[in-house]
Parts: C-alpha cells; sequence; structure tokens
C-alpha cells in the first residue's frame, strides 16, 4: 500500500526570521553543541517540523546565519576598497563600517565569541572564505597605502588586529564594566558608535603613518 505524501507544513508570513533570530540567541548564548532545535523551536515559538522545512539541519541554519552576518560585512568592505578613495579615507570607512556592524547586531559578538572560544570548527570552507576575505580587503587597503608611502611598514595581521581588537573587546566587556560599575564604585562606561569610530580611526592612523609625520590628503 502506497502511504500519501506527508504535506509541507505550512509557513506563516515572517516565519523564517523568527527561527533565524531565536536560532541566533541560542547560539549566541550557548554555542552550537549546546544549542538544540527543541529550544530553538521554543523560542520561536514554532514546531521542529517548521524549522526542519525551512533549514535540513541544526548545522545547515547555523551556517545560513554565519554566512548572511560575514557575508553582509565582506561585501560593505570590499566595495570601500574599491572605491576611489586615499588609503587614510579608506580605512577610515572600514572602520566605520566594521564598528557599525557590531553595533548593529546583538547576535554578531556572542556568535563570534563562542566560535572563536570553540576554535572555529563549526565553520566549513565557505564561511572561513568569508572571514578570511575580510582581513584579505583591511590587508589590501593597508599594503596600498604603504606602496603609495602613505602608511608605514607594518605587518598587516598585527595591524588589523590592532583596530578589530579594541572595538571587539571593548563591546563584548560591556556586562563586566557594568559590574564594576555597581560593585567598585568605578564607572568605565559605555561609549556611542561615532565616539568609538572616531577614536579608532585616531588610533589607525597614528599607526599606520608613516615615521616622517601623517601624509596629507
Amino acid at each position: 500500500m502506497v502511504r500519501p505524501r506527508r504535506a509541507a507544513p505550512t509557513a506563516l508570513p515572517g516565519t523564517r526570521s523568527r527561527i533565524l533570530s531565536a536560532a541566533c540567541d541560542e547560539f549566541g548564548a550557548r554555542g552550537f553543541a549546546a544549542t538544540t532545535v527543541d529550544r530553538i523551536a521554543g523560542r520561536a515559538r514554532v514546531n521542529k517540523a517548521m524549522i526542519y522545512y525551512h533549514f535540513s539541519s541544526k548545522a545547515a541554519l547555523y551556517t545560513a546565519i554565519v554566512r548572511e552576518m560575514y557575508g553582509q560585512i565582506a561585501e560593505q568592505l570590499q566595495a570601500i576598497a574599491t572605491q576611489p578613495l586615499s588609503a587614510e579615507a579608506k580605512i577610515d570607512a572600514l572602520i566605520e563600517t566594521l564598528v557599525n556592524a557590531v553595533d548593529g547586531s546583538r547576535h554578531f559578538l556572542p556568535i563570534f565569541l563562542r566560535e572563536i572560544a570553540d576554535g572555529a570548527v563549526h565553520l566549513g570552507p565557505a564561511e572561513l572564505a568569508l572571514i578570511a576575505g575580510i582581513f584579505s580587503t583591511v590587508r589590501g587597503v593597508i599594503v596600498e597605502g604603504v606602496r603609495q608611502r602613505r602608511f608605514q611598514q607594518v605587518n598587516p595581521a598585527l595591524a588589523h588586529f590592532t583596530l578589530i581588537g579594541p572595538l571587539v573587546m571593548f563591546r563584548a566587556s560591556a556586562p563586566v564594566r557594568e559590574r564594576i560599575r555597581t560593585t567598585q564604585r568605578l564607572d568605565i562606561g559605555e561609549v556611542d558608535s561615532r565616539t568609538l569610530i572616531a577614536h579608532l580611526q585616531m588610533v589607525a592612523r597614528r599607526m599606520l603613518a608613516p615615521e616622517e609625520g601623517p601624509a596629507k590628503d
């Protein structure tokens, strides 16, 4: 006897977005290994069948999140790198884009830091290529500035993480700084995006400026 095919679950408008948002919360809070499809379904207020209707597995759902997260940043940075701007202006624009990307997403840092702690074992070649592309874009702008003698010779990897590290650390440490403020009465307060962008741009220009002094536009 041939069994009738099961009908696909009816997806309401916005269901996929709700699943993605719930998954971001769970992956960010628990990491990939400790997150279950059951928890994602409960947070998204859908059944597991609906999740599997949109994504073939937990890994596929995680991959979709990571690719969207890094893909958007990679595209924005690459667009800046190809503009007819000075190397200094490109660095300024890259920093602004990175800060806005981190500050514009409550999911980016938790997932990013969890993946660092796990050694990126849940990222496939395509996802690693996106991250590598971000580094390559920043490195390319630095190399361009060195070639034009607008920047001094620096190690591109160290320069890249000199720019990224303070952004990640400062934003990620917000809960710790809040506890210090309330228990130790020492205010190591938050700053808005504009202030953080200006500070990191200043750091970058001083780090990259040729030894004889900053290049002039």
